[in-house]
């Protein structure tokens, strides 16, 4: 049974969701808080070049790394855990990145060799993830329609000092250049 609070909820969020959405919703039993989400993880990954123990990152994140065992390399972080001020994230020792792209790159395994186009590749963190796995050995060619996100993506390059990546900017669906030889 619901309580009155979650009955104020549910007319308050109801009233800004679609007609349809919600008669489904209902139709299929699935109730309306699946849809309400209060608090979002954020995701870490460690660098694989630049070592770093956990406890050090706890210290300067203030905060225990819940490992995420079905993705290598990545930390649950609470939603208001802030990294961008940390030593571990100033140096490179970690990417803020989310772990359903992290689960994309594993699902396209790039291995050393292998060319790479990431289109819609800003700001740039599966792009750091697919050069460590290439390893040095490959290349990777990022396309971007947006200038300012191709910009973040650039310096995440610089950063990190990631090898043999071309960025472009251009409109992903007329990109027509070929790998390098």
């Amino acid at each position: 049974m619901e309580t009155q609070q979650q009955q104020l909820v549910q007319k308050e969020c109801s009233s800004d969701l679609n007609p349809k959405f919600l008669e489904f919703i209902k139709e299929n039993n699935i109730p309306l808080s699946a849809y309400q989400v209060t608090d979002m993880y954020r995701f870490i990954r460690l660098n694989p070049q630049k070592p770093v123990t956990i406890s050090l990152l706890e210290q300067q994140l203030g905060t225990t790394l819940e490992p995420v065992h079905w993705c290598t390399g990545f930390y649950k972080l609470g939603s208001n855990i802030k990294i961008a001020n940390t030593e571990c994230y100033k140096d490179g020792s970690v990417y803020g990145i989310d772990v359903s792209s992290g689960a994309v790159v594993y699902a396209l395994d790039p291995q050393p060799g292998d060319h790479i186009l990431d289109l819609c590749c800003a700001p740039g963190a599966k792009l750091c993830m697919i050069a460590d796995m290439l390893g040095g050995k490959g290349s990777i060619t990022g396309v971007d329609i947006s200038e300012k996100r191709l910009s973040t993506c650039r310096g995440i390059v610089k950063k990190y000092a990631l090898q043999n990546i071309r960025l472009f900017l251009q409109d992903g669906t007329k990109f027509n250049v070929l790998a390098p030889d």
